[in-house]
């Protein structure tokens, strides 16, 4: 990985991608951002983030839908990803298992900080 930590963030709330973006930008990342998990698809596979980090309800294509996407290239498939949820489902927590998802975050019981943490954590193991 040259230079910046390249992660985007995946999630149709403005307030959540803004907290999360002035915070990994701060922690030097570069930052990308997507609406959804159809604009998420597209930007991934065009900038090829380090780190993608993607809610689960969203417009046009939701989080379980671009990661099973993302799944089928092989060289996308090796992008950690995590995601976050305001509901504390098992069954979410359950299917990210299923997909290979390395962290799942309960937003709101996560800190932004631990957030960035977690994500630097996943960026060191990749190495």
């Amino acid at each position: 990985m040259q230079g910046k930590p390249k992660i985007i963030l995946v999630d149709d709330s403005d307030q959540k991608r803004a907290t999360y973006s002035d915070k990994f930008r701060a922690e030097g990342f570069e930052v990308l951002e997507a609406l959804d998990g159809q604009k998420g698809l597209e930007a991934i596979k065009e900038k090829k983030p380090d780190l993608i980090f993607t809610g689960i309800d969203m417009p046009m294509m939701d989080g379980w839908t671009m990661i099973r996407e993302l799944k089928k290239d092989p060289e996308l498939a090796k992008i950690p990803i995590m995601i976050s949820s305001h509901m504390n489902r098992q069954k979410d927590q359950i299917m990210a298992k299923e997909l290979g998802v390395q962290e799942f975050i309960y937003y709101g019981f996560v800190t932004v900080n631990e957030v960035v943490q977690k994500a630097q954590a996943l960026l060191a193991n990749k190495k």
